[in-house]
């Protein structure tokens, strides 16, 4: 998809659909998230412009039976672009065996509100495995980098729900990073008791 400021949204698996000058919807164009899957989303906010992701529900991966899928995402933000992603929750399922990668790369004083919401299975069931890895950058510098494997577990907890600001913004409760952007994170049981909830 492509606007007049040429900042475009592009995926593998998802549809985008326009609706106004600065919202664009990503929505699945078949079941998403299954064994052998390989979602790719690609966006890039020209300089200047703004751009708000929707997403109109969450998503699942499933059981896989062995095998594997991958969720990657990468994001460009130029100079004075703002992008704004409040991404639905992300569940994996007893069973699901996921790679998830986020890069983001912005430049000067672009602006980033970014929201992922991470769910180790669904109600009653056991967490499926995954991996995820962050990297970003402001100006090729490093802002944040970050892993996470189920694997090690969450403890008592199985949801991870996050809110990045790049470039301003953020709550009293946030983390800040040696950028001086900020972070806000939360680990709870269920997702509704989170305080990142808009």
């Amino acid at each position: 998809m492509h606007t007049r400021t040429r900042t475009e949204v592009r995926s593998s698996h998802l549809r985008t659909f326009p609706l106004d000058e600065r919202r664009v919807a990503l929505v699945p164009e078949q079941a998403v998230l299954l064994a052998g899957d390989h979602v790719t989303v690609e966006v890039r906010v020209a300089p200047g412009a703004t751009l708000e992701l929707v997403e109109p529900g969450g998503t699942v991966a499933y059981a896989m039976r062995g095998a594997r899928a991958r969720w990657d995402v990468t994001v460009e933000v130029g100079a004075g672009g703002t992008l704004v992603w409040e991404a639905e929750p992300f569940v994996v399922a007893e069973g699901a065996d996921v790679v998830r990668t986020l890069s983001v790369t912005t430049y000067g004083d672009a602006r980033v509100r970014l929201r992922e919401t991470l769910v180790l299975g669904r109600t009653g069931e056991g967490p499926g495995l995954l991996r995820t890895r962050t990297d970003v950058t402001r100006d090729d510098r490093f802002v944040l980098v970050e892993e996470f494997d189920s694997g090690t577990g969450l403890g008592r907890h199985r949801v991870l729900d996050q809110r990045l600001h790049l470039g301003g913004g953020g709550g009293e409760d946030a983390m800040v990073l040696e950028s001086g952007d900020q972070l806000e994170r939360w680990l709870g049981s269920e997702l509704h008791q989170s305080p990142l909830q808009l």
